[in-house]
């Protein structure tokens, strides 16, 4: 959870290893290793990890430390994090900067299971599972937030909705080392929600 709310595009800026883990019974301290968002980084920021938008509580020697409370650990895959595990970072979007993506909150709707991970020659898709009650948030051709990446919905079908994902992407994010299984966190579209549009 972020102390102050922050907005970000879905362009991740860095993959970073988890260095650092500590839980205790409601707050977990995530340690990253970081060299591109590091010399910048300043104490209270906001920065996606995982797309989820926690507050910068501590930088030391390299490594950015983020505090994860109990309501927050609840509801996105964070809670599944091991040390040597990867993360996608991104800091808050600042006024002056490109929107690239769409516009992301860093507040995770939902924990959704990868159905599959298809290479397609030039580029690869997601299957990725859509419960019912989040059937209406979705839509094709709209913005989809997933572990904090920002995509396109390319196709719904039952309760499955699938996006592409360019190679540069696929290398520079997260999702290259998802699997089948894997919990993904995903954020609807705000835009598209406060809209009432629906598919």
């Amino acid at each position: 959870m972020c102390y102050n709310n922050g907005m970000f595009t879905g362009i991740i800026k860095e993959v970073v290893k988890i260095t650092t883990l500590t839980k205790k019974s409601a707050l977990t301290v995530i340690g990253v290793n970081s060299k591109l968002i590091f010399p910048q980084a300043e104490i209270s920021d906001s920065i996606a990890v995982n797309g989820t938008c926690l507050t910068l509580s501590r930088k030391s020697k390299g490594e950015l430390f983020f505090d994860a409370i109990a309501p927050t650990i609840k509801v996105t895959n964070l809670k599944y994090l091991k040390r040597g595990d990867y993360v996608n970072l991104e800091p808050a979007l600042e006024l002056k900067e490109k929107v690239g993506g769409h516009f992301v909150l860093g507040h995770v709707d939902a924990e959704l299971k990868l159905r599959r991970s298809i290479a397609r020659g030039n580029y690869w898709q997601l299957e990725i599972e859509l419960p019912a009650r989040f059937r209406t948030k979705v839509v094709v051709n709209g913005s989809i937030a997933v572990e904090g990446v920002s995509l396109t919905v390319k196709k719904i079908s039952g309760v499955v909705f699938t996006v592409d994902i360019i190679p540069f992407t696929y290398k520079n994010t997260t999702l290259q080392y998802k699997r089948p299984g894997a919990r993904l966190n995903v954020e609807f579209d705000y835009l598209l929600s406060n809209k009432g549009i629906s598919a």
